[in-house]
C-alpha cells in the first residue's frame, strides 16, 4: 500500500453507500503506524480535503451538524451518535460517517485524540 491514497482504497470509497457510520480498523487501510501524517497522506491533494486533529478532555460531550467524512482515533476512546446509530470508537478505529446531526461523548478515563477528515466542496478546494 505504499503511496496509497484514500481514493486508491475501493473498500473505503464504497463504505458510505448507506446512511450509517461504518467502522474499520486502521490496520485494514494501511501498514503504516496511525498518525496525523499517515492520515494526511491518504487525503491528497491536500487542497481538496479538510484534515484536522482535535484533543478532547475526558468527559467532553458535544454535537452539531457534520458533512460526510472520516474520523480516525489516534488515542483514547469515544462514542459517536448519528441519529439512532451509536458507535463506540477506540484507538486505531476509523469511522466513515454520513452527513447529518451527530453527538460525540468522550470517555471518562483519558483524553481522546482524533483526526477528522472530509472532502471540501468544489468552491473551497481551489
Amino acid at each position: 500500500m505504499k503511496g496509497a491514497t484514500l481514493h486508491d482504497l475501493p473498500a473505503v470509497r464504497c463504505m458510505m453507500e448507506s446512511k450509517e457510520a461504518t467502522v474499520r480498523r486502521w490496520s485494514e487501510l494501511s501498514c503504516k503506524p496511525l498518525s496525523e501524517e499517515s492520515v494526511r497522506a491518504l487525503h491528497v491533494p491536500a487542497k481538496k480535503y479538510r484534515v484536522s486533529v482535535s484533543r478532547y478532555p475526558q468527559g467532553t460531550d458535544f454535537g452539531g451538524f457534520i458533512r460526510t467524512g472520516t474520523v480516525y482515533v489516534l488515542a483514547g476512546h469515544c462514542q459517536m451518535e448519528f441519529g439512532t446509530q451509536v458507535v463506540q470508537l477506540a484507538t486505531g478505529d476509523v469511522a466513515e460517517f454520513p452527513e447529518g446531526r451527530y453527538r460525540v461523548v468522550m470517555g471518562r478515563e483519558a483524553e481522546c485524540v482524533v483526526v477528522f477528515a472530509w472532502e471540501l466542496p468544489a468552491e473551497f478546494a481551489r
